[in-house]
C-alpha cells in the first residue's frame, strides 16, 4: 500500500511558483516515473493535494520499478520534478483535466535510487559534463497505426500508403495531426511527421534537446500517440515487429556533444577532416562500436526485438559505420557547413528500449572510446549483408547479437556499461529480459502446431 507523508523533500517550491498555479487549473495530477523496462508508470492524485505531495513525496514499492520484489528496496519515495510539469491538452471522457509531472525516485536515505532510470541518466550526463561535454539527443520513433484485425494479431494497417506518400484516406493522417497538436500544447517543438515504408507505418519527429528531456519526451510521445489513436478507433503500436510480413519499427537515436562553455561549440566537427569528423567524434564512435553488443541489450531489450533484427530485412545486423550508407548500424549524419548538425545516428535500436538507460550506455561508450584512444575502423559504405564472410573478416566487421540471450550475456560481461548503469539497474535489466526470454521459450505457438503436430 502506498501512502503520502509530510516528510520534507528538496523539491519544495514557494506557493506562488508556476507549477502551483498550473496545478490549480487541473482536476488531477499524474505523478510519472519509468520502470527499469522503460514503461511509463503513474500515481494520480487530486490536484488539491499537489502542493502537499510536491513537498513531501509519496512512498513507492520498489517492485513496481524493478519488476520484481526485493525487500531491501521495498520502500522508495516519489518526489515530483516540478520543472517537468505539463497540463495534458486533452480531457478525460467526462471532461476532467489532468496535469502530468515526472518524478525522481529516492531511497530510504533520501538519495537518488540507484536503479531509477532517470537518476542513471542524470549521473551519466554529469560525468559527460565533467569532461566539458554536453550531450544533445534526438530520436525518431517509428510506429504503426492499426485497426482491429483477426483476434490474436496486432491488427491491420490503417492505410495502404507507402514511403512519404500523400494519403488519399486522411483518417490516419488525422491521428498524426492530433498527436502533433497535443505535443505542441505540451511545449514540444514538432518538426514534422510522414508516412514510413510500410502500410500503416508512421514517424513523428520532435526537436532534439538535452538527454533527460529527450528521454522523458519520448515516453510522453508514445503515450500521447496511443491515446490519440484510440480516440479514432485505431491503435498506435510501437513494438519492434508487430506484423510478420512488414518491416519492423526502429528508434533512430541521434547524439552529439557540445562544449559546456558559453559558446557551446560543436565537439564532433572538424572542418579539416574529409568527413567533417573531429578526433573526439572518431574515438567516441569507436567506443560505441566496441560496446555495441552490450548496447544492443539496452536498445533491443525484448524477444520481439530480434524478429526485426534479421539479415536481408533492411535492418542493421553488423557492427559497422558509414557516412552515406543508410543500411548500417551507425551512421554519421549532418552537413559539414553546419558544424552543430554533425552527429551520430544509431539505427539498430527499437522503440521498446528504455531511452534513459540506452542514452546512459551511449555516453559511457563515448567516454571509454575517448579514454582508451580507440581508433575508428574504416567506413562501410556498402550493405554489410552483401559482403562475404571473408570480406567481413578482412575489414573487421563483426555481427551484432542476433538473439536476446546473446545480447544479455554481452551486457553482463561489459564492465563499462554495467558501471554506467550501476549493478542494481544492470542486474534488473538482465533479470527482466531473461524472464521475458524464458516465458517466450516455454510458449508453444500456432506456427509450431501447424508445422509439427502431424508431421513428426
Amino acid at each position: 500500500m502506498t501512502t503520502s507523508s509530510p516528510k520534507a523533500a528538496s523539491s519544495k517550491l514557494p506557493a506562488s511558483s508556476p507549477d502551483t498555479r498550473l496545478a490549480q487549473d487541473v482536476d488531477f495530477v499524474q505523478l510519472l516515473f519509468t520502470d527499469i523496462a522503460g514503461h511509463l508508470k503513474t500515481l494520480e492524485i487530486p490536484a488539491a493535494r499537489w502542493a502537499e505531495v510536491r513537498d513531501g513525496g509519496w512512498t513507492l514499492d520498489g517492485s513496481v520499478l524493478l519488476g520484481y520484489g526485493d525487500p531491501e528496496h521495498s520502500d522508495l519515495r516519489l518526489v515530483p520534478d516540478p520543472s517537468t510539469y505539463v497540463r495534458r491538452p486533452w480531457t478525460t471522457v467526462s471532461g476532467r483535466t489532468v496535469g502530468m509531472v515526472f518524478c525522481d525516485v529516492l531511497d530510504t536515505a533520501g538519495r537518488p535510487f540507484a536503479a531509477d532510470p532517470r537518476a542513471v541518466l542524470r549521473k551519466a550526463v554529469r560525468a559527460s559534463e565533467a569532461r566539458g561535454q554536453r550531450p544533445v539527443f534526438g530520436v525518431e520513433a517509428e510506429f504503426y497505426l492499426l485497426r482491429p484485425g483477426t483476434p490474436g494479431t496486432a491488427g491491420e494497417p490503417a492505410d495502404g500508403a507507402g514511403y512519404w506518400d500523400v494519403s488519399v484516406d486522411e483518417e490516419a493522417d488525422e491521428v498524426c495531426r492530433d498527436i502533433a497538436e497535443a505535443l505542441a500544447a505540451m511545449d514540444f517543438t514538432v518538426d514534422g511527421h510522414h508516412h514510413e515504408v510500410c502500410a500503416g507505418q508512421r514517424e513523428l519527429v520532435f526537436r532534439h534537446g538535452d538527454a533527460l528531456t529527450t528521454a522523458d519526451r519520448l515516453l510522453l510521445l508514445k503515450h500521447t500517440a496511443r491515446v490519440m489513436a484510440r480516440r479514432r478507433g485505431m491503435s498506435a503500436v510501437f513494438m519492434p515487429k508487430p506484423l510478420a510480413h512488414l518491416y519492423g519499427n526502429a528508434l533512430h537515436v541521434h547524439v552529439s556533444l557540445e562544449s559546456t562553455g558559453a559558446a557551446a561549440g560543436a565537439l564532433f566537427h572538424d572542418g579539416t577532416d574529409a568527413d567533417g569528423m573531429s578526433a573526439l567524434f572518431r574515438s567516441s564512435l569507436a567506443g560505441v562500436l566496441d560496446h555495441a553488443p552490450a548496447l544492443t541489450a539496452l536498445g533491443n531489450p525484448t524477444v520481439n526485438s530480434y524478429k526485426r533484427l534479421v539479415p536481408a530485412s533492411g535492418t542493421p545486423v553488423h557492427r559497422s559505420w558509414a557516412r552515406h550508407n543508410r543500411s548500417t548500424a551507425f551512421k554519421v549524419v549532418g552537413d559539414n557547413a553546419a558544424p552543430r548538425s554533425l552527429r551520430l545516428e544509431m539505427r539498430s535500436p527499437d522503440p521498446a528500449a528504455n531511452p534513459h538507460l540506452l542514452f546512459a550506455g551511449v555516453l559511457a561508450a563515448f567516454a571509454d572510446g575517448q579514454d582508451r584512444g580507440l581508433e575508428l575502423s574504416e567506413a562501410c559504405e556498402e550493405p554489410a549483408d552483401l559482403l562475404t564472410p571473408d570480406a567481413l573478416a578482412t575489414r573487421g566487421i563483426l555481427p551484432l547479437p542476433t538473439d536476446l540471450p546473446s545480447a544479455l550475456r554481452a551486457l553482463e560481461e561489459d564492465d563499462t556499461l554495467r558501471g554506467a548503469l550501476g549493478e542494481l539497474a544492470a542486474d534488473a535489466v538482465v533479470r527482466n529480459s531473461a524472464a521475458d526470454w524464458a516465458a517466450w521459450h516455454r510458449l508453444v505457438t500456432p506456427w509450431e502446431i501447424e508445422r509439427y503436430a502431424e508431421s513428426v
